[in-house]
């Protein structure tokens, strides 16, 4: 009997230690890939110097006694009528900065220059480099959203074995399109992992402030953090909304509405994130004059990009970018990558607005098929109502956050963490809880449907944090590229190489058509260290027009009553591209790199051009020659 009884003492000391082992074991594999992926473009730390990241100049600004940036705007800029206007020559301002009463500001969130770059300008007399305060928000964010999800187990009373709970945690670190901020870092991807350490960090407070032991600290910690989130990205003033709605219903459930309105735990959260507000407000208005009034409508930018246009015309292109874009896939690795799409590829049916902004990107359900699990996460009442709430909370937050983001006329990829990671969290700990508390073939099919969703998430934002939004491991890195991809390449025709030598032989027929298409004729590799012939077109006949990364070469001809031949060659030796047109030498073109896979050479088309070219070549091409060496 003492023996049974120690025996049921030490089993909950053995599950917790099963556990922490598996939450520190994915941890640190994820620290390590986000201190990796910020590395692998191949720009370095520097500690001790003065830099001209945004974040730098605000913390180095707020570290002055002052809100305004510590740069001077150009006597020019000044001197003009209308310093917002985008026709004013852009060598005169700071792009993205907010200009107004003579001053430069960050109309970006002031929260990550609070947290890091102002304590960090004071403690160590130098600037924080930006790329390793992403690693501190983006890897916190992932660790709050753990602790928040181990936290949402427990009030569900979830006791998922190590394999489970460790695919969870992958979905959190991996699956919510932080990796994609990680390749580029610049203010934005910093204000956007700023607000998704704040977001992360206040479901984790909000988890832990209810339920059984609970404690007003807590939700203090919880009302703080969601302000803080406002500090980095203003829409998420929602996501505080409907957490402070959620911890209203759950406190009038047990104690009744009124006791819930006068309850301490209301009070402390509605004080922190009232006082957060205070802040916010008090900071716009030191700046502008305006509590409202974050700068954006100062931003020196582009046309249309210094205001926010909520409308229902932005809805259907909203739904289609933030949701649907399709990616380009292609053979080579990192297989994915973000393109640009007309909506559903019809702009006659379905036309911009007016000055809509939009970047290449790839749709959440491309990116992170396993949201459409969330709006199914709330799970039965008898597994628990604070879990209940809890999921209800995140979910809710992230349709707000998205349906805000496509009412907007700005469309950009890194918008998608928004409401990404908080989807991913509702539906990972959701079906996480299901599985738990399914049995026998519901279970093993369950798990296995979650495995396959986490398994393709983790793939599609590793190959996309790979690429990035402009290949910056291809573009400075060349070799380590290469050597990656050769490792996910089994197959020799999809393996990359530098300076491989090739040769094209067609034969071509060229449709009659006026000017105003530019077509693709052969192209090799995709963005940098890359190739493309296109042909024009002309009132006089064609126009080949040769295209490398830094030079382009034209050569004209008259339209040919028969088909042609066109070769195409490229020496490694001599490092020298050269063109021929019936047997003639027109084109030869120095050429710094070529980087490319043989099945990177790609006849008639350019699917990796982003709207420059027609998709395809509309005349006839037949395939004389083609080898890589």
């Amino acid at each position: 009997m003492q023996a049974a009884a120690a025996r049921s003492r030490t089993a909950p000391d053995s599950i917790q230690w099963v556990r922490w082992t598996t939450f520190a074991t994915v941890a640190a594999l994820v620290g390590v890939y986000y201190w990796w992926a910020v590395r692998a473009p191949g720009d370095p730390f520097f500690w001790k110097a003065d830099l001209a990241g945004y974040y730098d100049l605000l913390g180095r600004g707020f570290a002055g006694g002052h809100l305004y940036v510590p740069i001077e705007p150009s006597p020019q800029l000044l001197a003009q009528p209308n310093p917002w206007d985008p026709a004013v020559d852009r060598s005169l301002i700071m792009h993205d900065m907010a200009l107004y009463n003579g001053h430069y500001y960050l109309y970006f969130g002031a929260t990550p220059a609070v947290l890091l770059f102002t304590p960090w300008r004071l403690i160590t007399g130098h600037d924080l480099p930006e790329r390793f305060a992403i690693i501190i928000l983006a890897f916190g964010g992932f660790l709050f959203a753990c602790g928040a999800l181990l936290r949402v187990l427990d009030l569900a009373s979830a006791k998922p074995g190590p394999m489970l709970l460790a695919v969870l945690l992958l979905g959190l670190g991996l699956c919510q399109s932080v990796p994609y901020l990680l390749n580029r870092v610049a203010v934005y991807e910093l204000a956007i992992a700023g607000g998704y350490f704040c977001l992360s960090g206040a479901v984790f407070c909000l988890a832990h402030g209810i339920g059984v032991g609970s404690r007003p600290g807590w939700l203090t910690g919880a009302g703080l953090m969601y302000g803080c989130a406002v500090g980095c990205r203003p829409h998420m003033v929602f996501a505080g909304f409907i957490a402070l709605a959620g911890l209203i219903f759950l406190l009038a459930k047990s104690r009744g509405l009124s006791a819930a309105l006068r309850s301490r735990d209301l009070l402390a959260f509605l004080a922190a994130f009232a006082l957060a507000g205070v802040a916010i407000g008090v900071y716009n208005y030191e700046r502008f004059g305006n509590p409202l009034e974050f700068g954006f409508r100062y931003q020196l930018n582009g046309p249309g990009q210094n205001r926010i246009e909520l409308g229902i015309r932005n809805l259907l292109p909203g739904f289609y970018y933030m949701l649907l874009s399709p990616p380009y896939i292609g053979p080579v690795f990192p297989w994915i990558h973000i393109s640009w799409h007309f909506v559903f590829d019809s702009p006659e049916r379905y036309p911009l607005p007016p000055q809509y902004f939009i970047e290449p990107m790839m749709g959440a359900l491309w990116l992170a098929p396993l949201i459409l699990a969330a709006p199914f996460a709330p799970i039965r009442a008898r597994a628990g109502r604070e879990a209940n709430v809890m999921l209800a909370v995140v979910l809710l937050s992230s349709a707000a956050v998205l349906l805000f983001l496509m009412s907007t006329h700005l469309a950009s990829h890194r918008y998608e963490t928004d409401f990404v990671a908080s989807g991913v969290f509702a539906a990972v700990a959701g079906l996480g809880i299901r599985v738990c508390g399914s049995s026998g073939w519901k279970r093993v099919t369950l798990g296995a449907a979650l495995a396959l969703l986490i398994g393709y998430g983790v793939t599609a934002n590793l190959a996309l944090g790979f690429a990035g939004p402009y290949n910056d491991i291809l573009k400075n890195r060349p070799k380590s590229y290469v050597r990656i991809a050769r490792w996910f390449s089994p197959v020799e025709e999809l393996r990359p190489k530098i300076d491989p030598e090739i040769a094209v032989d067609l034969e071509v027929s060229f449709p009659a058509r006026g000017p105003g298409y530019h077509e693709p004729l052969i192209s090799i590799g995709h963005s940098h260290y890359a190739y493309s012939l296109f042909v024009d077109p002309t009132a006089a006949g064609l126009r080949f027009v040769s295209d490398a990364d830094d030079s382009e070469l034209t050569y004209e001809m008259p339209l040919p009553a028969k088909p042609i031949t066109v070769r195409l060659a490229y020496s490694p030796r001599t490092h020298l591209l050269t063109l021929e047109v019936d047997g003639g030498a027109v084109i030869a073109q120095p050429i710094e790199m070529l980087v490319a896979a043989p099945a990177e050479i790609e006849i008639g088309d350019n699917p990796s051009d982003l709207g420059r070219a027609a998709r395809r070549f509309t005349g006839s091409i037949q395939i004389l020659r083609r080898s890589f060496r």
